[in-house]
C-alpha cells in the first residue's frame, strides 16, 4: 500500500503541475488576445473556447492534490465532537460516499468520452477541437481523485484522521 500511496502522490503532483502550466497558458492566451484586439483589430478567435477547456481541465486535474493536502472546502464541525475510532469511522464513511459519487460521475464521463472519440465529435467552432481531448482530461482527473480517496482511506485506517490544515 505504501507504494500505491507514493505512486498516487507522484501522479497527483504531476497533475497539479499540468494544472499550473494550464494557468500560465490561460494568462498568456488572454494577454495575446488583448494585444491583438487593442493594437491590431484582430483576434485568435479561440480564446473563450480554449480558456474554458483549460479551466475545466485545471479543476479536475487538481482535485487529487487538493484532497491529499486537505486544501478543499470541508465542513469539519463534527471533528471537534468525535474522537478516536468514531472519527475514523465518520471519515471513512465520508470517503466512501465521495468515492461512490465520483465513480458515478466518472462512469458517465467515460461513456461520453468513448462516444465522442468513436464518433469523432468536434467543437462547433472555427477550431473544430476534438471533444474527447477535454473529456479525457476530466476523466483522468476523476480517476486520480478516486485513487487519492483510496489512498486517504488507507492512511486514515493506518494513521487516524489528520487535523484540519494538516497534510496526510
Amino acid at each position: 500500500m505504501r507504494a500505491f500511496v507514493k505512486v498516487n502522490d507522484i501522479a497527483g503532483n504531476l497533475a497539479v503541475w499540468i494544472s499550473a502550466a494550464l494557468l500560465v497558458y490561460i494568462v498568456c492566451h488572454i494577454s495575446v488576445e488583448i494585444v491583438l484586439r487593442s493594437f491590431f483589430a484582430t483576434s485568435t478567435f479561440s480564446m473563450d473556447e480554449f480558456v474554458g477547456y483549460a479551466i475545466g481541465s485545471m479543476t479536475f486535474l487538481s482535485l487529487a492534490h487538493t484532497f491529499r493536502h486537505r486544501k478543499h472546502i470541508r465542513v469539519s464541525i463534527l471533528q471537534s465532537f468525535i474522537k478516536g475510532r468514531a472519527a475514523i469511522a465518520v471519515e471513512l464513511i465520508c470517503i466512501a460516499f465521495t468515492f461512490g459519487i465520483t465513480l458515478f460521475l466518472a462512469r458517465y464521463i467515460w461513456r461520453t468520452l468513448a462516444r465522442d472519440f468513436t464518433r469523432g465529435t468536434v467543437s462547433p467552432t472555427l477550431t473544430e477541437t476534438p471533444i474527447w481531448l477535454i473529456d479525457s482530461a476530466i476523466f483522468i482527473g476523476l480517476i486520480l481523485f478516486m485513487t487519492q480517496l483510496l489512498a486517504s482511506a488507507f492512511l486514515t485506517v493506518k494513521d487516524g484522521v489528520p487535523k484540519d490544515g494538516e497534510a496526510e
